[in-house]
């Protein structure tokens, strides 16, 4: 099987699984919304299981969806979905044109600055995928590889604070790509997302133990405190981490 066929149909089958929602949106070209319209999540599709495509209907589920939907219907108001790179979520929540943003999101004093929080839904980490016939890599290795990230996640600045400029990509499909087709030695992400890719890969990638702990909360825009208090009401009711 060519690269490109394997890694479309490994990372289409990572990614699949829950509405049409709205195709790709930039927030330099959303129009200002009313106020008495459906509310808007901003979200980055590419993180299950908390925020994932089914590409066989095109419709985004997963756990910080199914907060989202249930925080809008305890404020009576529908939900329209914003599919998106990870760098313009919170920028589309801090311009007014979302409501929401999440994608598992980590919570960071820099980032509270920008939009308020949620409370924790969920304590996870990052890890490394590598190939799995070569040595497991570890921060203290990393210097010396060629290490993959999502641009302007917290895996490229972790990475940049510990004095490693990784390979920067705009999406996890360019770097699980770059990774076979040995361009990078690694990629640092998600470990729940990254699991799930190395679990299809017939054994050709692998995964190492956690590398960092983050707190994942949804992004909520500092003017819309009644959502904050609907998605803190939603996550109380499903167990806080």
């Amino acid at each position: 099987m060519r690269l490109v066929s394997f890694t479309v149909a490994l990372l289409c089958s990572v990614l699949s699984g829950c509405g049409r929602e709205s195709a790709s949106a930039e927030p330099d070209n959303a129009p200002s919304r009313p106020n008495d319209g459906p509310l808007v999540l901003a979200v980055m599709p590419e993180l299950p299981p908390y925020a994932y495509l089914d590409t066989n209907t095109d419709e985004v589920c997963g756990i910080d969806i199914d907060i989202v939907k249930a925080a809008a219907a305890k404020l009576g108001r529908p939900l329209e979905i914003h599919q998106m790179h990870f760098g313009n979520l919170l920028m589309t929540v801090m311009s007014g044109q979302a409501d929401f943003a999440a994608g598992a999101i980590t919570i960071t004093d820099g980032r509270s600055r920008d939009v308020d929080f949620s409370i924790p839904y969920a304590v996870e980490g990052s890890a490394f995928l590598y190939r799995a016939d070569e040595p497991a890599p570890t921060m203290v290795r990393a210097e010396g590889l060629r290490i993959g990230a999502v641009e302007s996640m917290t895996h490229d600045y972790y990475l940049t604070r510990h004095g490693i400029d990784p390979f920067r990509y705009a999406t996890i499909e360019e770097t699980v790509e770059a990774l076979l087709a040995h361009k990078i030695d690694a990629v640092f992400y998600d470990r729940p997302a990254i699991v799930s890719v190395a679990a299809l890969s017939g054994g050709r990638l692998a995964v190492t133990p956690l590398e960092t702990r983050e707190r994942y909360g949804i992004a909520v825009s500092k003017e819309r405190k009644d959502c904050l208090e609907a998605v803190n009401a939603v996550i109380r009711e499903r167990g806080a981490k």
